[in-house]
């Protein structure tokens, strides 16, 4: 696995998990402006420079909390703090609940907790992933011409962000070969879960969570849409609710606004949950 380096050893030990499809690079222009944290900035398995998994293990975010884990075992970090993007912040909560005690601080950008599965959809949602696996194993990535039409396209994707921004993360995420440009993220990664979460353990990891926890809620991301929707709300479990000390602060801005206009405020808010600023 490889990970960009900030910071001064040392100072407050900092693990930092990127979003879906994104690398290390979606935190470039924010953690510049924070100071007294010793931050380790991950590429996921399978994501930017990291390797991708081998053939006969999967994505599912338990192999990621164990991944968070054991670095900071290489790390010697017997206590460390977590930010995390979108499925970074998810990573996080998870691993802050499965061992509060190793969690000094939980920081969530635009974050959001993964829609809930049934107890009697378990059968049908493994089979799907199966599937999927076994389908996005034998794709190729799409290949570009230029590296700036991978830049567009990433720009103009899902998770739509600046052409700027975007530019920042395909400098550590785009390769080029025989073929053109190309985006270099396991295909596995748009599999479907072989498991979901149901609600009852979704909320058991958050009652478990003991660290102080902030989360910035872009209020034009795109998990206010679906907060807003009837059929989300029904399976969307707020961690407003159900961890103890827990702030939310709305921010205006996108679903990667650290990553975009607002990175100083982020930053600013990031090293005021810290105690970092008086």
């Amino acid at each position: 696995m490889s990970a960009k380096e900030w910071g001064i050893v040392g100072s407050n030990p900092v693990i930092a998990l990127h979003g879906w499809l994104d690398n290390a690079a979606t935190f470039d222009r924010m953690i510049p402006h924070i100071k007294d944290m010793h931050i380790l900035a991950l590429d996921s398995a399978g994501h930017g420079l990291s390797d991708f998994r081998s053939p006969d293990a999967s994505y599912d975010l338990f192999q990621e909390i164990q991944d968070v884990t054991s670095i900071a075992k290489q790390m010697n970090w017997d206590r460390f703090s977590l930010i995390g993007h979108s499925r970074g912040a998810l990573i996080g909560a998870l691993v802050a609940g499965a061992f509060p005690r190793l969690i000094a601080r939980l920081f969530m950008i635009d974050g959001h907790i993964s829609v809930a599965g049934e107890n009697h959809d378990a059968a049908r949602q493994l089979g799907k992933s199966i599937r999927e696996e076994q389908l996005f194993t034998s794709q190729n990535p799409t290949f570009f011409t230029t590296f700036g039409e991978a830049v567009t396209a990433r720009a103009n994707g899902f998770l739509p962000l600046e052409k700027d921004a975007a530019e920042i993360l395909a400098k550590r995420g785009v390769r080029k070969c025989d073929r053109g440009y190309y985006w270099h993220n396991d295909q596995r990664l748009k599999c479907s879960p072989s498991l979901r979460l149901t609600v009852g353990q979704i909320k058991n990891f958050l009652t478990a969570v003991a660290a102080p926890t902030k989360m910035i809620l872009a209020n034009k991301g795109i998990f206010v849409d679906l907060k807003n929707s009837d059929q989300h709300m029904k399976k969307y479990i707020n961690p407003r609710i159900h961890i103890t000390n827990f702030v939310e602060e709305e921010m205006d801005g996108g679903h990667h606004l650290h990553l975009e206009s607002r990175a100083k405020d982020v930053a600013y808010s990031i090293s005021e949950h810290f105690g970092l600023i008086v």
